[in-house]
């Protein structure tokens, strides 16, 4: 056998017994992975010692700990500079309880009550917020999506304006399985997805209805959710985007406000 054949022989039978090794660490990996582990971490997770994992706590570094004793034990290597975790800079912003919602129209005027009609915060790293005479504008779901052929923005203009939209999606909110996937909540039907379309439109701010189907939880979450200190990333499309005012209001809240305006 010549000394090329004899190579290809080789490089061949190498190549094989890669692959093997691969698969057989990708199978062992595979059943590695069981409901009672994934049981087991996530209870541990979840106590109470861990006091809820949020950044910037003694929570967190007990969470962080507990992750890198997890990794080491299963064999993964630090990739980071000798660190199994990447640090992000993150903004933690607190809304004040005085803030106030006024809505005006011809000769009504409406002021919202915080956490009882309506709650928020800013993305924007500032001491106080004020968007005075910000027109108001009803934007549907707030979704531009080419895959579903659906842009709520294609004929208005929201630059510098306060968007109202609904939470979840056209799918849920008509029953049609042909829109998007029907009761089947899209990414577009997130908060997180409208504050960010909202901020790439250049909306000023974004109110969300709430309605308790549609978003899959009661306006009790909201509340305690947005209630107290949030994080944000520092360097993020929302923060440098000209987005002051993030936003929930209650369906009944909405109601109310679109009936005094004369709308349905």
């Amino acid at each position: 056998m010549s000394k090329l054949k004899l190579l290809s022989v080789i490089i061949v039978f190498a190549s094989l017994i890669s692959c093997n090794v691969q698969d057989t660490n990708l199978q062992n990996a595979i059943n590695s992975i069981t409901p009672e582990g994934m049981k087991s971490v996530i209870s541990v997770l979840a106590s109470d010692d861990f006091q809820g994992r949020a950044p910037s706590t003694p929570g967190e570094e007990k969470t962080i700990k507990y992750l890198a004793e997890q990794f080491k034990e299963v064999g993964l290597q630090p990739a980071n500079n000798g660190s199994y975790f990447q640090e992000v800079s993150l903004v933690k912003l607190t809304p004040v309880k005085l803030m106030t919602l006024n809505v005006k129209g011809g000769k009504w005027n409406f002021d919202l009550v915080f956490s009882t009609d309506f709650i928020g915060g800013t993305p924007q790293v500032k001491d106080s917020i004020s968007m005075e005479n910000s027109d108001m504008i009803f934007a549907g779901y707030g979704i531009n999506s080419p895959e579903y052929n659906w842009n709520d923005f294609k004929d208005i203009y929201v630059k510098g304006k306060t968007i109202v939209v609904l939470v979840n999606d056209p799918g849920y909110g008509t029953g049609d399985t042909s829109l998007f996937k029907g009761k089947e909540m899209t990414i577009y039907g997130r908060w997180t997805y409208k504050y960010e379309e909202a901020a790439r439109q250049g909306a000023s701010g974004v109110i969300i209805i709430h309605e308790t189907g549609a978003a899959a939880y009661p306006w009790g979450v909201v509340q305690n959710s947005w209630s107290g200190p949030r994080f944000y990333l520092k360097d993020d499309e929302v923060s440098k985007s000209n987005l002051q005012f993030q936003s929930w209001i209650t369906n009944e809240a909405a109601r109310k406000l679109f009936k005094d305006a004369g709308l349905d």
